[in-house]
């Protein structure tokens, strides 16, 4: 059984994990108040009840990736060389055995939408695809594509989508929902 370890969740954190294990859900939370470990937690649920599936996480950039990766490391029990990094400046023959070896994967959504389109990869046995700063999800970007892929695909799908600046419009919500296929809004202000 994988669990989270030296992190005591907040109980907002706790009630958002709540919502976002049964449905699709976006979570619009302020910077530094704890995005990061509510998909944690909703990965580790996940995996537990999807025995031999993966969870992956999407952020836009390296540095935002590595981020992901140390705090997984930090705060779960899952073998640190099973949380992988998978972005561009790994050679594609070597991300296709990181992908198949892995459990968790941090990644950048171009790099998982190139290995897609060239059916490298596939999500089926993916069990929560979280995107990192959700509000990226417009238009036919690469967030877009590989949540629809997600969805058509994996044998569970799960999506969340986490930002501290959704847009400040409701059609910009609601395309953000809908591309990534969101039942769900899960919003905090600085007061949790």
């Amino acid at each position: 059984m994988f669990e989270i370890t030296n992190l005591e969740p907040r109980q907002y954190q706790k009630n958002i994990f709540e919502v976002c294990k049964e449905k699709s859900s976006l979570v619009i939370l302020p910077t530094g108040v704890g995005k990061t470990a509510i998909s944690m937690m909703l990965s580790i649920y996940r995996l537990n009840k999807y025995l031999s599936s993966k969870a992956v996480v999407c952020s836009p950039t390296k540095p935002l990736c590595s981020q992901h990766i140390k705090t997984f490391q930090k705060h779960t029990n899952i073998p640190e060389e099973k949380i992988i990094l998978y972005t561009g400046a790994t050679k594609s023959q070597d991300r296709i055995k990181l992908w198949r070896d892995s459990i968790i994967i941090i990644a950048t959504p171009q790099t998982i939408n190139i290995d897609l389109k060239k059916s490298k990869i596939n999500l089926k046995d993916v069990s929560l695809l979280t995107i990192d700063e959700a509000h990226r999800s417009r238009m036919k970007y690469a967030n877009t594509l590989v949540a629809q892929q997600y969805t058509q695909t994996s044998k569970f799908p799960l999506i969340l989508g986490l930002t501290a600046s959704p847009g400040s419009s409701k059609e910009k919500i609601e395309e953000i929902c809908n591309n990534l296929n969101i039942e769900s809004i899960e919003i905090r202000t600085e007061e949790y």
